[in-house]
């Protein structure tokens, strides 16, 4: 499972690791002093040097960041050690959340393991200044020439940058501490990278929480979410107590999608067409749960010929928001570099870039538009930036190796679901269940991507989390019956 492993260990032994309070430093030692992020209060924070290719260290080697918050009692052993990831990829953990005040209860009996990924953070970020993210909120042409424009910038250290490299260094640094098993908690991609962490570490899991899942091997061409969206805007409108209906809004998006195929409407922002209109309802639905309940008078009314709070609501999402439009804890190079890496393609990776997309459009002629209603298949998948023919134009012929076993440990597993989620809906979160032997899956009523992020309902996800990494299961979960529905709001104040 772990090739190599005493050429790592080698490495490891050789470049002094560092285990020191609050980031301090040894000049003896000759080590520079930290400046990744700041040392939580009270943690002791490090650097981990490990090889950037297991399997060959001739590749050189990178700088892993970690801070270890300890329980409050510590004259008593640990009774675990959780280890977050927020997702991404490309979000750093250290600085992103409050993990410690978030889960405090947790700290009575748990340490919290942060680990920055390498390429993220305080883990010798990656540089990619030939492509913004704006260019991945803009046109798919842009998209996709951002996609190329980075990896080649990268150049050969992209194939170092995966999944399964970050799993290795979270164990590097577990292995550094003598930490015996871990709690995984992942968030978004950050369950797909407890996933692979558990299949090549099994012997080291103690427990998995994994918030809007998803599956390793998954639908590229956006299938489950086109599935969620309609089933999401039906519990929209039987949660809002007749204030919408399902049908009528599915039907207005029917109607105004076919309008802005044939005539798009410009605005100073951009654009509203077909495309822009699916993706507007994706992020509304998974980031932006607090707008969703405007949807339905907005369709309405630009169905009557009034687009003006439509194209208000596409122009309020439309940005990629939070800490990746700034730059922040949010890496635009290994958000590229570990989707086009690890996800599957939708054509050989072997074949030049113009057979490429003649694989990739074949694919999607093939697909059944009523799969996809009330948008066409091109529209709702083009909508999604990081599915479909995003890794098109990757400048890598083959994927980088995955080694493991493919065996995962039988362990207690939490799923956690949004019930509004289209990013990654509850479908995926079952499928990402079924990898496991006896996985419990919940579904958050009434929320989107990654339920804890939101005020409505953080106080009973953080609590059943922390109800089950304690005890292995979920007792009491009353708390879901209380998470309010979205409000169905009118639209008017966004003119």
């Amino acid at each position: 499972m772990h090739r190599m492993r005493s050429v790592a260990a080698g490495l490891a032994a050789a470049a002094l690791l560092l285990s020191l309070p609050c980031a301090a430093v040894s000049a003896r030692a000759g080590i520079a002093r930290h400046a990744g992020p700041a040392c939580p209060p009270g943690a002791t924070c490090g650097t981990l040097r490990v090889p950037l290719d297991r399997d060959s260290p001739s590749a050189g080697s990178t700088t892993i960041t970690y801070a270890l918050v300890h329980r409050h009692d510590t004259s008593r052993p640990a009774e675990g050690t959780i280890v977050p990831n927020p997702g991404g990829p490309g979000v750093a953990v250290i600085g992103h959340r409050d993990y410690a005040g978030e889960y405090g209860h947790l700290l009575d009996s748990h340490d919290l393991l942060l680990v920055d990924p390498r390429g993220v953070g305080g883990s010798g970020p990656l540089r990619c200044d030939s492509a913004r993210w704006s260019d991945l909120s803009g046109s798919r042409l842009l998209a996709l020439e951002a996609v190329r424009a980075c990896g080649r910038e990268i150049g050969a250290r992209r194939r170092y940058y995966t999944t399964a490299a970050a799993a290795d260094d979270i164990d590097a640094v577990r292995a550094h501490l003598g930490i015996g098993k871990l709690d995984l908690l992942g968030q978004s991609y950050g369950t797909y990278l407890m996933t692979v962490y558990a299949e090549r570490h099994p012997k080291r899991v103690r427990s998995i929480v994994m918030s809007s899942a998803y599956p390793v091997d998954f639908d590229m061409l956006g299938g489950p979410a086109a599935r969620a969206m309609r089933r999401s805007v039906h519990l929209l409108c039987r949660r809002s107590g007749g204030a919408c209906d399902g049908d009528a809004v599915l039907d207005d998006l029917r109607t105004m999608a076919r309008r802005l195929e044939d005539r798009p409407i410009r605005y100073p922002g951009g654009v509203l067409d077909d495309t822009a209109l699916a993706s507007t309802v994706y992020k509304l639905a998974s980031s932006h749960v607090e707008l969703y309940g405007r949807l339905p008078e907005a369709l309405r009314l630009a169905v009557q010929r009034d687009a003006e709070p439509l194209v208000a609501l596409a122009e309020r999402v439309r940005p990629i928001s939070g800490s990746a439009a700034r730059g922040g804890n949010f890496s635009l190079p290994m958000y590229v570099t570990v989707t086009c890496n690890d996800y599957p393609a939708l054509w050989d990776r072997r074949a030049p870039v113009r057979e490429r997309f003649k694989q990739y459009a074949s694919r999607v002629a093939r697909l059944d538009p009523a799969d996809y209603r009330p948008f066409r298949p091109e529209a709702w998948i083009g909508g999604i930036v990081d599915l479909g023919d995003f890794c098109v134009r990757w400048p890598d012929r083959v994927a980088p190796a995955r080694y493991g076993s493919g065996r995962l440990p039988d362990v207690p597993v939490l799923v956690l679901s949004g019930e509004l989620d289209l990013s990654t809906p509850t479908e995926e979160g079952l499928l990402a269940a079924e990898q496991y032997r006896d996985a419990e899956v919940i579904e958050v009523p009434s929320t989107g991507h990654v339920a804890e992020k939101e005020e409505r309902a953080s106080s009973c996800v953080i609590s059943l989390e922390t109800q089950f990494i304690r005890r292995g299961r979920v007792g009491d979960r009353t708390c879901l019956s209380r998470i309010p529905p979205v409000e169905i709001r009118s639209a008017a104040e966004m003119k």
